[in-house]
C-alpha cells in the first residue's frame, strides 16, 4: 500500500483542515505570533480570491503540540516522507486564522486502525471548531485505503472531549487506568 501524501485538504463550512506547513513549523519554533503562506486548496478557494493565502498562527497556536514540533521538523528534513501522517492545522476560513491541530498518531496499523489526537486553540474553545473540523476529518479519514477505524482517548475528566467525540459518533470501547490518570477509549468504525 502506497502512504499517505503529505498534502490534504479536509473542508467544513467555517474551517479547512491542511497538512500542517513546514514554514508554520519553522517560523512557531522561532516565534509565538506571525504569519504564514498556506494552499487551502483548491475547494476552499472555489469561494476565495486566492487559493494560497497569508494566514495568521496566534500565540496560542497549536498547544500542547508545539513539544512536537522540534522532532517533526527534524524527521521532515531528515526525509520527504510523511513524518507525521495526516497531520494537519485546522484554519478558520473567515478570520484566516489557525484555530487548532488534527490529526493521526501513525499510520493504520495491522487492523486498519488509527488514532485520532485533536486541540484547539485555548482562546477559541467552546465555539464548535473540534466538533465541526472533527467530523470532516474522521469522516475523511474513514475514505482512506487501509482505515477501517478510527479511535480516540480522553480523560474521563474532560468534558469537552468527551462531548466532542460523542458527537462525532464514536462508541465507547473502554475505561482504563495510565500514568494520565482514567481514560476513556472510543471507536468509529468505517460503514
Amino acid at each position: 500500500m502506497a502512504g499517505p501524501s503529505r498534502s490534504f485538504h479536509v473542508l467544513t463550512p467555517r474551517t479547512v483542515i491542511v497538512a500542517t506547513p513546514t514554514e508554520a513549523i519553522e517560523q512557531r519554533l522561532k516565534v509565538d505570533n506571525f504569519y504564514a503562506d498556506v494552499d487551502l486548496g483548491p475547494k476552499a478557494a472555489a469561494n476565495m480570491d486566492y487559493q494560497v493565502v497569508s494566514v495568521r498562527f496566534p500565540p496560542d497556536w497549536p498547544g500542547e503540540s508545539l513539544d512536537l514540533f522540534p522532532a517533526w521538523l527534524e524527521r521532515r528534513r531528515a526525509d520527504d516522507v510523511v513524518p507525521e501522517p495526516w497531520t494537519g492545522t485546522i484554519i478558520d476560513l473567515e478570520s484566516l486564522t489557525a484555530v487548532g491541530q488534527m490529526g493521526c498518531k501513525a499510520l493504520p496499523d495491522e487492523r486498519g486502525k488509527v488514532e485520532l489526537v485533536y486541540g484547539t486553540n485555548a482562546g477559541v474553545r467552546d465555539r464548535g471548531y473540534a466538533t465541526e473540523a472533527g467530523g470532516a476529518f474522521v469522516n475523511w479519514l474513514l475514505e482512506q485505503p487501509g482505515v477501517q477505524s478510527v479511535v480516540a482517548e480522553c480523560l474521563v475528566t474532560n468534558a469537552a472531549s468527551v462531548r466532542v467525540i460523542e458527537k462525532l459518533g464514536f462508541e465507547l470501547l473502554e475505561e482504563r487506568e495510565d500514568e494520565e490518570g482514567r481514560l476513556l477509549r472510543w471507536e468509529k468504525r468505517r460503514a
